[in-house]
């Protein structure tokens, strides 16, 4: 079914604007939502409901139009995440739940860790991690758990600890050899993944040096001082024995096993620990109330809590798949292609476009690969612009942006950890972009790289094609 929808475009009221109107339609409840202050993952289900729902009102043919909803929802890709985030949302839970995080309050607190620091603190570890493993969402799913309810236990700003985190994520995402927009974009430019990693560093470095800076400056700004007084100081350190779980999870992530691998044996893991050490009730592991007919435990909870965030992500990608079968992002690439008379606009218009193709999809390896063919032609073969920065262009403004998308994966998820944390979560999902530096750096780098021509290099005229 997949196949046929793929090969007969989507027809829609309206023409290409019909096909823009469910998305138009999500964005803007989400955008309604955030403006006023309420911007949390259930409730972007309204609007993306909504735009599902004007989609199948707007197709001409509704059969093609739903099988076309489905097989979005349906992409090994959404399945996957899915699977991953359930995992995820287990693993998160033992850890809350078996004192790890009042073990770490405890040790930051004996040796003098400041929750004004705790950000960049927070910040630098999660890029050594993203750098290593690779993988944005792993990360995030490492640390918010552990990290965010310290950080708010120390007096660290809440939203900052969570913008940290998001921006660690992406700072990896964008640098790791092993990451998927790395190889993406040295693929598509037809370039080695070393020469990318080695030319992109200088645009990485310096978008982190400003980050850095302004996790110092916000995080002395907002610091609120330990909650809770001295019962920081006396939070019992036996949770700190579940440090073994994100230990092994790192260590399997960084040995490059798949993330369902590394979640499950971290979920087992976790459970006998926290069973034998005695943190962890195995009566809890598993409650089922006949009464009321109400199924709790570990590992319930820590599915239920991902719930938020994979109804959503399963309703977004589905509305992201009408666009591609539609023709909406192919007309979109073909279209920038006339405003590209110098390498400045060119990088400018590729720039753009990668903006706009992430805020439509929110995957930004997937952007790259769709972008990629255009920014090869248009930066490449068209200017002589090197590989290597055509590739750093794709893959440092899609992290930029994934950063910086309020529904992105990556804050929802670092949103949701938080809430199921322990630890207070009295903001919006808007503030945890706010605060993501490393996106904001970054993209004051880039910005000045292209108007200014920092790092723009060309190749050889006899080496053109």
């Amino acid at each position: 079914m997949a196949d046929n929808i793929k090969e007969e475009k989507l027809e829609f009221r309206g023409g290409m604007f019909g096909l823009l109107v469910p998305f138009i339609i999500m964005l803007g409840g989400i955008l309604i939502l955030s403006v006023g202050g309420r911007a949390l993952p259930m409730a972007f289900w309204v609007p993306a409901l909504a735009g599902i729902f004007s989609a199948l009102v707007l197709a001409k043919d509704r059969a093609k139009c739903a099988d076309a909803l489905i097989a979005g929802i349906a992409n090994p890709t959404v399945i996957m995440i899915v699977v991953v985030l359930f995992f995820a949302g287990i693993v998160a839970n033992i850890m809350k739940t078996t004192g790890l995080v009042e073990g770490l309050t405890w040790l930051c607190s004996r040796i003098g860790v400041s929750g004004a620091l705790f950000p960049l603190i927070t910040f630098l570890c999660g890029s050594l991690l993203s750098t290593a493993t690779g993988t944005a969402l792993g990360t995030v799913m490492s640390l918010a758990p552990v990290l965010y309810p310290v950080g708010v236990a120390l007096g660290a700003y809440p939203p900052l600890m969570l913008g940290a985190i998001v921006s660690a994520a992406y700072f990896g995402d964008n640098i790791a050899p092993v990451s998927d927009t790395t190889i993406a974009s040295a693929y598509t430019q037809d370039v080695a993944v070393p020469v990318v990693v080695r030319s992109r560093l200088k645009y990485a470095f310096a978008g982190a040096a400003i980050a850095a800076v302004l996790f110092v400056v916000t995080g002395f700004l907002f610091y609120s001082g330990p909650s809770g007084g001295t019962a920081v100081v006396e939070t019992s350190p036996n949770g700190l024995i579940m440090l073994a779980v994100p230990a092994l999870l790192i260590f399997m992530m960084v040995r490059g096993n798949h993330m369902l691998s590394a979640l499950t044996t971290a979920s087992v893991v976790g459970l006998v620990i926290g069973i034998v050490s005695g943190q962890l009730n195995i009566a809890d592991v598993l409650v089922i109330n006949m009464d009321s007919f109400t199924v709790s435990g570990t590992l319930v909870d820590g599915i239920n809590g991902m719930m938020d965030t994979v109804v959503f992500a399963m309703l977004l990608m589905a509305l992201v798949h009408l666009l591609e079968v539609g023709g909406v992002f192919q007309v979109l690439l073909d279209k920038v292609s006339g405003f590209t008379d110098t390498p400045k606009k060119a990088e400018l218009v590729i720039a753009a476009a990668d903006i706009i193709l992430n805020i439509l999809t929110v995957c930004n390896s997937v952007v790259i690969l769709m972008e990629g063919p255009l920014a090869r032609h248009l930066l490449t073969e068209k200017h002589g612009i090197t590989p290597d920065r055509s590739a750093n262009i794709l893959d440092a403004v899609s992290c930029v942006a994934m950063c910086l998308i309020p529904y992105g994966f990556a804050p929802m998820l670092a949103y949701t950890f938080a809430a199921g944390s322990g630890a207070p979560v009295n903001f919006s999902m808007n503030m945890v972009v706010l605060f993501s530096f490393h996106g904001i750096g970054l993209g004051i780098v880039m910005l000045f790289s292209i108007l200014s021509g920092w790092g723009r290099t060309f190749v050889d005229k006899e080496k053109r094609s």
